[in-house]
């Protein structure tokens, strides 16, 4: 069978819909695991349990991740704050000295900092705390002192280490919201799968149908295809050029029937069909 495409871009859907979309596929397949199971990859609604349950734990890690690269950001602009303070204020002591032109220059005098810039405030330390250690008796007759000194130094090292933690959480948040799509993608793809095997199975039972219909979007969705119809263009695809992905072969389960004992978190443990019975067995069991 065609394995499942699966993108790793931010899904159409919010998270909620696409956990009630997913238990619900889920109950579907459950339901009628007999007639569909061979219509579905072999452990397609397994993979779906587990996804379901798995959604419910990325989805917070992506938060944390993000988080803490937001954190470790607002950590690093608070040393660069601080740098440039102090960048300012040994220009400004310079300037107030009446120091000759050279000497200003070496202070960096004249040359622009941006505030917010990593490099840039670094760059102006490191030229203060270079002029100052090579020159001493100019840095002592200009107010420089070694305290002055070893605060430029000890505001390179805040500076750097702010950067590097921050370039460390950046890097991680992205793969965190990765994981989550990827998740959430797969389980937009299942969904389809049992729409589709349904749609096949109960074509010409109108009621039965209509439940796997309604996976695809319900009524609204009839009444775009319908309308489609009407203009004689059932099924046109316009293909975006930017929207190809790499077919990825979802994950399958060596049994075909596996069952997972927690349930997700903030759903039922047990879903109650739209005839009012209940599919027992946990999520997952009696599937395809």
């Amino acid at each position: 069978m065609i394995p499942l495409a699966v993108k790793e871009t931010h899904p159409r859907k919010d998270f909620t819909s696409i956990t009630q979309l997913g238990l619900k596929a889920l109950h579907l397949g459950q339901a009628h695991a007999g007639a569909l199971e061979e219509r579905l990859p072999e452990g397609l609604c397994a993979g779906l349990a587990e996804d379901l349950q798995k959604l419910g734990e990325v989805i917070p890690a992506a938060l944390k991740a993000r988080a803490q690269a937001e954190a470790a950001t607002a950590e690093q602009q608070s040393a660069v704050e601080a740098g440039a303070t102090l960048v300012r204020q040994f220009r400004a002591a310079v300037r107030r000295a009446k120091a000759p032109v050279d000497v200003r220059h070496g202070y960096g005098i004249g040359r622009y900092m941006n505030p917010r810039i990593v490099r840039d405030v670094k760059a102006a330390l490191q030229q203060i705390l270079a002029r100052g250690k090579g020159n001493p008796a100019e840095a002592k007759s200009l107010g420089i002192v070694k305290r002055d000194l070893d605060g430029i130094e000890a505001a390179l090292a805040a500076i750097t280490e702010a950067d590097r933690a921050q370039e460390k959480k950046r890097a991680s948040a992205p793969e965190s919201t990765r994981e989550r799509n990827r998740v959430a993608n797969r389980i937009l793809a299942a969904v389809a799968r049992i729409e589709g095997a349904g749609r096949l199975e109960f074509a010409g039972n109108e009621g039965m149908r209509a439940q796997f219909e309604a996976l695809g979007g319900g009524q609204r969705g009839r009444r775009r295809r319908a309308s489609s119809e009407k203009r004689g263009d059932v099924d046109a695809v316009v293909a975006k050029a930017d929207d190809v992905e790499p077919t990825v072969a979802v994950r399958v389960g060596k049994q075909a029937r596996v069952t997972v004992h927690a349930p997700l978190p903030g759903s039922a443990a047990v879903l109650r069909s739209e005839q009012g019975g209940e599919v027992g067995g946990g999520i997952g069991a009696g599937c395809p």
